[in-house]
């Protein structure tokens, strides 16, 4: 293995066999870039954005984690990032390379992308889709999606046997930082089908489209 001095770096050979050891792959690389390929089971957190706080509510400090990259400073920087809140088991890291990963006979994942005029076309012709909003509570009381769940992500872990697995399920949250994140997680410990609304609640408001607000008594 080769790397940085101070973190190595693993194929993903190498990687999925950590896996079976229960080391968790935790892919830094941007939502659309994980969505078009990943090593199945791996979990997204996106390095450009609340990185490591999500990182500290999301993964258990004695949780081994092999980082996946765009290069060798963003994996430096992400070990970083994770080691002043107390994250420090990392073992490595991979770059993001799908010809090589194929090349080495891994099979690889990928995430469907929706975006909100899409989406609101669909549900107008009453295709069947689960709306799951994984912002919180608050922000779901102020407007969400017609017909949409609210499963924040700090509760994804408790609350996931709420969702309905036989169908196909859309994740979003307000710009698609936290869905990317949930729907990751969601493939690794439930296998469904999962996509996301990328461009988020905020493009849905961009296009002028309907939201609903929850009536309080």
């Amino acid at each position: 293995m080769s790397g940085s001095p101070n973190l190595q770096q693993f194929t993903a050979e190498q990687i999925t066999q950590e896996q079976r050891r229960g080391v968790l792959v935790l892919d830094t690389r941007p939502a659309e870039q994980f969505a078009s390929f990943h090593i199945p089971g791996s979990m997204q957190l996106g390095l450009m954005g609340p990185f490591a706080s999500w990182a500290a509510i999301l993964i258990e400090p004695v949780q081994k984690l092999l980082l996946v990259a765009e290069g060798v400073t963003a994996a430096e920087e992400a070990r970083s990032r994770l080691a002043r809140v107390g994250l420090k088991h990392v073992l490595g890291f991979a770059l993001a390379d799908k010809k090589a990963w194929q090349g080495h006979g891994i099979t690889l994942a990928s995430l469907p992308v929706h975006w909100c005029k899409d989406v609101y076309r669909h549900l107008s012709e009453d295709r069947l889709v689960q709306l799951i909003d994984v912002r919180s509570s608050a922000e779901w009381l102020s407007g969400h999606l017609p017909g949409a769940i609210s499963l924040p992500l700090l509760e994804l872990h408790s609350e996931a046997a709420s969702i309905d697995f036989s169908s196909p399920s859309l994740v979003y949250c307000r710009e698609g930082y936290r869905a990317s994140t949930a729907a990751s997680m969601l493939l690794r410990d439930h296998a469904s089908e999962v996509g996301i609304l990328i461009d988020g609640i905020e493009g849905w408001r961009a296009c002028g489209l309907p939201l609903e607000t929850p009536y309080l008594p």
